[in-house]
């Protein structure tokens, strides 16, 4: 995979870098999968064999997924919300058209599901269900009442009901409702093409800033 995605790439970068120009090319970002990344015979190695000043620099966007990946995960409880609550319960409808009915026709929207690396669908699974909490218990209840349902998706039903209105659930929902859309602006801003050192210094300043006042806001 290495070799092909490298030789694509420098088919590319020898058309817009002739060799006068070879020096100019001074960066390349990736992620940090070890393809991409590894030494000696990875993309970014084979890169720089023909664009010596071609610095590998690991995507910034990619660094964040990676913060907020380990910073959840290393609370059992955090990990727990994400990853067994609203992960869970977006598969328990994914996995049948029957229960996706259900859901179409009590909260008339589907969930995202949630993902361990890209955390932009996380965000969408926290707004989802931050803002059709409601509805859901209520989905979750009809499945439990209707009497059309096997026996495992009810005691799944049950179960992902108790965790809807379990106080530390909801604890973590309203509080990521609140960080999440400012993880969205810092990861959008990340993306940019026209970043530099003082630009994202500013956007993680700002970033610091807005989950302080959320800290230090009152509960």
């Amino acid at each position: 995979m290495a070799n092909s995605i490298a030789n694509v790439l420098l088919d590319r970068l020898n058309s817009l870098f002739p060799d006068a120009h070879k020096e100019k090319l001074i960066a390349q970002a990736y992620d940090g999968a070890s393809a991409m990344r590894g030494e000696p015979a990875r993309v970014q190695q084979k890169v720089r064999k023909h664009f010596q000043n071609a610095h590998y620099v690991h995507c910034y966007a990619h660094q964040l997924n990676l913060i907020m990946q380990q910073a959840t995960s290393t609370i059992p409880a955090m990990n727990l919300f994400f990853f067994s609550g609203l992960s869970g319960i977006a598969s328990f409808f994914v996995r049948s058209p029957k229960r996706t009915s259900i859901l179409d026709e009590v909260v008339a929207r589907r969930l995202p599901r949630a993902s361990t690396t890209r955390w932009n669908f996380n965000s969408r699974t926290v707004n989802t269900v931050h803002e059709h909490l409601e509805d859901l218990v209520q989905c979750f209840e009809t499945i439990n009442s209707s009497g059309s349902f096997d026996g495992n998706t009810m005691r799944e039903a049950c179960g992902f009901l108790r965790t809807l209105q379990d106080e530390d659930f909801q604890l973590f929902l309203q509080l990521f409702s609140q960080i999440m859309p400012h993880v969205d602006i810092l990861y959008k801003k990340l993306q940019k093409k026209d970043i530099d050192a003082v630009f994202i210094k500013r956007a993680l300043q700002i970033f610091m800033s807005s989950v302080e006042a959320i800290r230090q806001s009152p509960r």
